[in-house]
Order: C-alpha cells, then structure tokens, then sequence
C-alpha cells in the first residue's frame, strides 16, 4: 500500500526523496496540537499485519501529524520515504527580539510555526511564525494576531535572511473586543489561522483567518478586507484577499480563558472548551459548507483545558479546574464516556491544595496512553498520570514527583506544566524512554526541579517506577519560587534538545525576572547547554510555550521562538513592551 508515495489525509502527497531539494515541496507545521499528540514508532506494516494490528497501525501512520513529526525528527517515513536535513551549524548565534507592543502569547501558550518546503533552504519570505496576543485589537492600532517572517536572521553570522526578522503581517482579529488568550493552530498549507476570540461583547467566537502578506504592523493593525457575515463559512471567501470567518460558540457571554482550539484534518473538526464546562465540536470549519456548532457539558462551572483528539480512540479528552480528566466520544459528542478524578477534588483549592488540570492532556496515539499531570492530588502529591486511551478509564498508573501545591496560586504556587519525551521514547525504544517534567525540589514547597521518569514496557508503561530528581540544585533556579513552562524536546543530529522557561508568576519580592533554559538529554542525564540559562532580562518575566523552526546547516535556520511575559524596555527598545525572542538551538544567544 505504501511504495513510493504516502497520500497524507486532504490529498498532500509525500514523495521519496534521498536529497534536499529534490522531492515535492511539503509544508511544515508546529502548533500547540503536535505537543500534545504525539506518535512514537509504529514499526512496519509487515509487522503489525504479522501482530494482527495492522488498522491500528494504518491509524497512526495515515494521520497527518505522525507524517509530520516524522519529518520534524529526521526520520525515514514507512515505505521508504525518507526526509534528510543537513548538519546542525556550530558555534554561538546571536539572534532577535522584536517588539509586540503591549500584548504577548499567554503564559502556557504557543506561538505558531510553518515551514513552505522542509526540502528546501529554509524560505526567508514564506516561512513564518505567528503570534496571537491577549489584548483587543484596535484596528489602526494595537495587533493581536501577528506573523513574522524573514526569520532566519542575526547577527554573528548573517542570517540567510539578514539580520533581522519583518512583519508578514498584522490584524486585528476581533469582531467583539475579545482578546486571543489561548494557541491558535495551522491549516495544513499554512494558508489560514484557527484561533480563538474571547471576553468580548458578545461570544466566545471561533475564528478562521485567511491572511495576506503586506497587511498591518503591530502599531498599526489592519481588519482583514472580508469580515463574513453569522453562517458564512471559509468557501465565502474571495481568494487572494484576506478573510475572517467568525462562528459563534454560546449565544451567551460564556468565555474561553485556557482552551486552545484542536483542529482534526481528517474530519474539518474543531473542538474547544469553555470557562463553565462546555465542550464544543465545530464542522466543517475548513470546507465547503455552514459551520455546526454542538456542545455537550463536562465539568459544569469549571474552566477546561484544551481538548486533545485521538483518532485511534475516537476520543477526545479534556481537563477540568476540578481536577477531574474526561472523554467524550467523538462520534457521538452526546454526553461524557468517562472520567478519572486526577487532582484532589475535594480540596479545589479551598483546602490549599492547587489540583487544577491546566494543560491539555497528552496522547501517545502509537502506544494507547493519554498523560495529565497536576501540583496536588489527595495525597498531596505532584503526580503524573498515565491512562489507556481505550478504557478502563477507572485504571490510572501515577508516578510521584515529590510535594504538592500547599500554596493555591499564591506568589510561592506554581502548577505542573506539559512533560517532554526523549528520543528514546518517540523512536519507538520504550523500554528505555524517558519523559521530562519540572516539579518540587524533594523538601521544599517552592522550588522547580528537573525530574526524570523512565519507562518500561512494550507500551511505555510508567507502572511502578519511580521518578528521579535529576541533576544539580542550580539546574533551575530555584531562587524565585517560579513555574516552568511547558517543556518542548527537539532531536537535532545526534542530539535530543530540551527547552523550557522559567519565572511565571514568580515572587515579586525578587522582581518580574525570568530565565530560558536549554539541555541536552541523554538517558536520565540532563547537561545544560553552552549559554543556559538566559536570565532577565532576555527572558523577562518567564516565557511563553515555544516552537522549534528547521534542523537544518543554514546561518540562523535552526532556532527555538517564545515570547516574554513582562514587558521590557531593555530587550525590545520600546518602553512597556513585550517581546518576540528567538534562539539558535545549539548555542543559546
């Protein structure tokens, strides 16, 4: 079935191609949605055929974002495609911040990254990132949904696209007054923008944005030329200009505050959920045709995470402020199929116990695991959790990182962000993989550590072992009673990379600072790279969630994005404002 050529979902080919440049031009996404799906090695289809799984195999390897984590990681595809990328560029990098103005991607937040032709030099005029900002745009004014490009530049060496990075363009993305306070995520061409408005005058709304370059600044941001009218969909767009579709969730002033939307390819299905417990699936959104909105309650009167499909499941599975994990039956959407109670429910907080689910849940679609993790459960303890996609749902494998959240978002509180997985893990060697997390210092209340947690198993089971402290006090600065963003992990060469950010609603006793750290993983071994950490004020305030551009040899082409979040005058020029930071992977500069 799979020879030469794999048909991705939506009629995306990819060819075989032994060298850069010669096959098809494939686009490139990284999104909130490929951290929090991910696809470690299904093997061949000879061998899942011989196993009698090759439909759950078939599952994975037709989706969309395996194919593309699959290019991301440097690894041959099955049927012997293959997607190569040259070597990593040594040597310190000096990179770019630029100026936002006065809004930022939110704490745990992604920007968003597209990639024109991963077999190609890294495009300066076509590759971008963009950025929605939590404040209301004012058209004229103030942006709140931004893409850079020509962002392969800097200074020692030049970039490939100068030294510094442009504006692609910059709108004001609001119909209502609403802020984008969670990720937006890609189309598959990079063409359009799913996102989210929220806390305006009427909503919350599901944007679609089908962009122009040229159009906006940050000072000075544009409406887009089309803004369509209730039921119109993206097939009412005029093509070549820019256009915003707008779908309106709940008729009443309900808001999202932490729910990214997730965009499934292979239906034209969105879902998101909502501060009072709603969860929603929009179709078509993409296609031809009126959006249908549906909803269904999950968690009434709390605040959900983003959800997270699994194909393989057919389940999408979201998280509550009650600490409570749920999944709902795609297919169905009519009420909740199960729910695991994670975080202390009894406490929610009033008890001084921060058992909150924050951060979307994780889906290993390979292996049948989805993973929550939460800074206080009954015991209290910060734990990670590991349950079967596919039920029994009541069964959960929990591994101990150490003391609970005693504090409840006081200035010393901060909750259990998204994990990491190593190389190990996503190559399929699971009985050696190991997942990355930031935790309490064993002792302290306070304090972020690095934690390591094996795993075991054919499937990667997290059953039974024992999580390890890793590493030296001064890995994270555990000064400033900070959080850690959530972790990003990037194989480039021979190396497996870890990012993440430090200083989210630290103490003001000791200033908005804010640290960037980077690591090399290898095992149960963590080595902080050459220029870790970057302190204040290059990482004011702490980040954002970060995205990972190209493993490619071209000058400034292999980098990390974020933003601030404390404004700056030292870092971006302009007083008050927030940044836009890049990063070389290698060399943190």
């Amino acid at each position: 079935m799979f020879g030469l050529c794999v048909s991705l979902l939506g009629g995306v080919a990819i060819m075989s191609s032994e060298n850069p440049g010669s096959g098809p031009k494939m686009g490139l996404v990284d999104d909130w949605t490929h951290h929090h799906v991910i696809f470690p090695d299904p093997g061949t289809a000879t061998d899942a055929m011989a196993r009698g799984r090759y439909e759950d195999w078939y599952r994975v390897a037709s989706n969309p974002r395996f194919l593309m984590q699959q290019m991301k990681r440097n690894r041959p595809l099955m049927g012997g495609v293959r997607v190569l990328f040259g070597a990593v560029a040594a040597g310190p990098h000096r990179d770019w911040a630029f100026s936002l103005g006065s809004g930022t991607v939110a704490e745990n937040m992604f920007p968003a990254k597209f990639g024109f032709d991963i077999n190609a030099t890294p495009s300066c005029a076509l590759d971008y990132v963009t950025y929605g900002l939590n404040v209301a745009g004012t058209t004229g004014g103030q942006a709140n949904l931004v893409a850079l490009n020509n962002l392969y530049s800097g200074t020692s060496p030049t970039g490939i696209c100068g030294t510094t990075p442009t504006i692609y363009w910059a709108y004001n993305a609001s119909i209502a007054g609403g802020k984008i306070t969670t990720s937006p995520v890609l189309s598959m061409d990079g063409s359009k923008l799913i996102f989210i408005e929220s806390g305006g005058s009427t909503g919350p709304y599901l944007h679609v944005l089908q962009w122009k370059s040229g159009e906006g600044t940050v000072a000075a941001s544009k409406a887009p030329t089309h803004v369509l009218a209730a039921g119109q969909g993206v097939s009412n767009c005029a093509s070549g200009a820019s256009c915003l579709v707008s779908i309106l969730l709940n008729s009443t002033t309900e808001t999202i505050t932490n729910s990214s939307p997730y965009y499934d390819y292979g239906s034209d299905t969105a879902y998101v959920g909502d501060d009072n417990g709603n969860l929603y699936k929009v179709t078509p959104v993409l296609g031809s045709g009126a959006p249908v909105v549906k909803r269904v309650s999950v968690a009434a009167g709390t605040e959900l995470t983003g959800p997270t499909y699994d194909n393989a499941s057919g389940n999408v599975f979201v998280g509550s402020t009650n600490g409570a994990l749920s999944a709902v039956k795609a297919s169905t959407f009519s009420s909740v199929a199960a729910t695991n109670q994670i975080g202390d429910q009894t406490s929610n907080c009033s008890g001084g116990f921060n058992n909150k689910l924050v951060d979307a849940p994780i889906v290993d679609s390979t292996n049948g695991w989805v993973y929550e993790y939460v800074t206080a459960d009954a015991t209290p303890n910060t734990v990670v959790v590991q349950l079967s996609t596919a039920g029994p749902f009541s069964t959960k494998n929990v591994v101990t990182l150490g003391n609970g959240d005693a504090t409840c978002g006081s200035v010393g509180s901060f909750p259990t962000h998204m994990p990491a997985f190593d190389s190990n893990y996503i190559s399929g060697t699971i009985t050696n993989g190991h997942m990355w997390v930031c935790g309490r210092q064993t002792g302290t209340l306070s304090e972020p550590v690095l934690w390591e947690i094996p795993t075991s198993g054919a499937k990667g089971s997290i059953a039974g072992v024992t999580a390890v402290q890793n590493g030296a006090a001064n890995q994270v600065n555990e000064i400033r009673h900070a959080q850690c963003s959530p972790f990003t992990a990037v194989t480039n060469g021979a190396k497996d990379y870890l990012f993440f950010g430090e200083g989210l609603n630290g103490d003001p006793t000791y200033g908005p600072f804010g640290s960037f750290y980077g690591f090399t993983i290898s095992g149960a071994t963590a080595t902080a790279i050459s220029g870790s950490p970057i302190t204040y004020p290059n990482a004011t305030g702490g980040t954002s969630a970060m995205v990972i551009d190209n493993v490619s040899s071209a000058a400034q082409a292999s980098s990390v994005y974020f933003t601030t979040l404390a404004p700056s005058t030292a870092v971006c020029g302009l007083t008050s404002a927030y940044c836009a930071i890049k990063l070389t992977q290698s060399a943190l500069q």
